[in-house]
């Protein structure tokens, strides 16, 4: 089982202390100071530097720019819905029909606005663009006509996405009789299909075998929606008031919805690109006083106060995604191994520096060890340059993260050329 999820986090870094001590494996290398919230988690993590996206075409728009190939390691056209697929709805179709729900969108508020290229780029990290299966076996994704997948960021409508129908009390023997007896009509009508299509001509023939593959399609959906032996439901979101409780509720719910098989691809956006929402609950931030936005303290040009409150907004961050972490780390699996054994999380934001805005040298923190394909408890570098032709790039990344996943694929994005070792 191999399961990813691709969490964003608006603004960027504090990339003054967000750089590791050392590189290599185990003591070769130290978490910087702004992950000091993971220690516990160090032995499952690998962070990865020295990596460019964009930044070759840097210009006004910065944070479309870099929300926009996040996952797709593409420019984005401004304010048209042009470009290539993203690499969670590839890994998606990869796994189809090994969950309920081949890929879920989640976020906590549609906020982001255009920033030169249209809140197609601000607001969502998943996209679904042309597919090409070439004859090498291999698979082309190439920058066309696109569409953005928007995210749920209402928790009971996530959670009754889920959810809804299950019964957490209810016992294994009951819970099969509810599903036995939900299949009762599809089981009545599906013996017919034979004697029907001695009857039809053959494009009613056609037709009903599509109406009988979408009927098995919904018998297999039915299968999959029970709770595993393990597994049950979190409470409904009754008490979900405010971006702090909802964070926290919808973390949960990921991990259940990975635990219980539902789905096995997610993306998360903690905020839209160009963020501005009042962080001013942070104790540094409102003991400090005054702005308290998101985006504009990022934009601190070295003023003190500015830079000790962007600093908290960070670390606050960080510390919301180790609570995640672990949450995966401290469910058990089917196999009895922690979650986040079967994982691999994705940690990014659009842009490296919130103060700079820059795309090169952009960080990568990974979590969870993939099934074991992930050799966790590292800290990768690769050289930066300015010189293009020899910077490795997040397309690279992305060929050599599909090829975890069984697509094998040549090039990927703009800039994607070739595979690169990051994973081991």
């Amino acid at each position: 089982m191999r399961r990813f999820l691709a969490y964003m986090f608006p603004n960027g870094h504090h990339m003054p202390e967000h750089k590791p001590e050392g590189a290599g494996a185990g003591n070769q290398w130290k978490l910087p100071p702004m992950l000091a919230s993971m220690e516990d988690l160090k032995s499952e993590l690998v962070f990865v530097s020295g990596l460019e996206n964009q930044h070759r075409r840097k210009e006004f728009g910065d944070h479309a720019i870099g929300c926009g190939a996040l996952l797709t390691a593409r420019k984005p056209t401004k304010n048209k819905p042009f470009t290539n697929s993203s690499v969670d709805q590839i890994i998606a179709d990869a796994q189809q029909g090994c969950a309920r729900i081949p890929s879920l969108q989640l976020g906590t508020h549609d906020a982001g606005p255009s920033d030169q290229f249209g809140t197609y780029y601000t607001r969502s990290i998943s996209w679904r663009g042309p597919v090409v299966k070439n004859d090498d076996g291999s698979m082309s994704f190439p920058a066309g006509e696109a569409t953005p997948l928007g995210k749920e960021i209402d928790a009971q409508r996530a959670f009754d996405r889920l959810f809804a129908g299950s019964d957490p009390g209810a016992s294994a023997a009951q819970a099969e009789m509810r599903r036995a007896l939900r299949k009762s009509v599809l089981d009545a009508v599906v013996p017919h299909g034979g004697w029907l299509q001695t009857r039809l001509n053959p494009a009613d023939r056609a037709k009903v075998d599509q109406l009988f593959t979408g009927i098995r399609e919904l018998e297999r959906d039915i299968a999959a929606s029970g709770m595993g032996p393990t597994c049950s439901p979190p409470p409904e979101p009754t008490n979900v008031k405010d971006f702090q409780q909802k964070l926290d509720f919808l973390h949960t719910l990921m991990a259940i919805a990975f635990q219980c098989d539902l789905t096995r691809v997610i993306t998360f956006m903690m905020g839209d690109a160009l963020s501005n929402r009042n962080l001013g609950f942070i104790d540094d931030v409102e003991r400090l006083g005054g702005d308290a936005g998101d985006h504009s303290v990022s934009h601190h040009s070295g003023q003190d106060g500015l830079v000790k409150k962007f600093r908290a907004m960070t670390l606050w961050k960080m510390e919301q995604i180790a609570a995640f972490l672990r949450k995966l780390r401290d469910l058990t699996d089917f196999d009895d191994q922690p979650l986040l054994n079967n994982t691999l999380v994705w940690i990014n934001s659009e842009i490296a520096d919130g103060n700079l805005h820059n795309h090169d040298d952009k960080p990568i923190l990974l979590a969870g060890r993939l099934g074991g394909l992930v050799t966790t408890d590292r800290h990768v570098r690769f050289p930066t340059s300015r010189d293009y032709s020899k910077v490795k790039t997040y397309g690279d990344f992305f060929i050599t993260l599909l090829g975890l996943y069984g697509v094998r694929v040549n090039e990927f994005g703009n800039d994607g050329k070739e595979a690169i070792v990051w994973q081991s």
